[in-house]
């Protein structure tokens, strides 16, 4: 089974948590834990702001997660791969004045970080990921919906082949 946990995000005025990055803590990660032995478990990705929803089907984990403001994303999720937070997003940290420069670092690859397959700017409020099942509709086949509570609306969604990349988004 995969969970995921949060980071602290509320936790101080900076909005800034070092767990995510932390391999000696469980926050900001996705782990997965052993039916067999609920005791063993391991850390299958790190680097997580807050994981809303996960799809998982075979080899593939998608997961949509909420950013600061701006920057929500949606992730392929690889075992041992970091998806930067806090170092690294497209969005920026709420109740900024007087902000020159960017609080984030935007690229997530220059810094050896998983890049997002989409990144949502301004944010959606992005929640549950489900994909539509394959009796729906010829037309809909192999789409994803993706929840929105900003706007309150659902979105569909397609990728390639490689869930590298949002072919479109409706």
């Amino acid at each position: 089974i995969f969970v995921s946990t949060a980071a602290d995000i509320l936790g101080n005025k900076d909005q800034s948590d070092k767990k995510p990055q932390n391999l000696d803590s469980l926050m900001g990660k996705i782990v997965k834990i052993d039916l067999e032995n609920v005791k063993n478990y391991e850390i299958y990705s790190l680097g997580h702001r807050n994981v809303i929803g996960m799809h998982i089907n075979d080899n593939i984990i998608l997961a949509t997660e909420n950013g600061p403001r701006g920057g929500d994303e949606i992730n392929l999720i690889k075992k041992g791969n970091n998806y930067g937070w806090p170092i690294s997003s497209y969005g920026e940290k709420y109740r900024t004045p007087n902000q020159d420069e960017p609080f984030y670092k935007k690229s997530h690859q220059d810094f050896n970080y998983a890049e997002p397959i989409y990144s949502f700017i301004p944010s959606i409020g992005i929640s549950e990921i489900i994909k539509i099942g394959s009796n729906f509709s010829k037309q809909w086949r192999d789409s994803f919906l993706i929840a929105s509570l900003n706007s309150r609306s659902i979105y569909r969604i397609n990728f390639n082949k490689e869930y590298s990349k949002v072919k479109f988004i409706e």
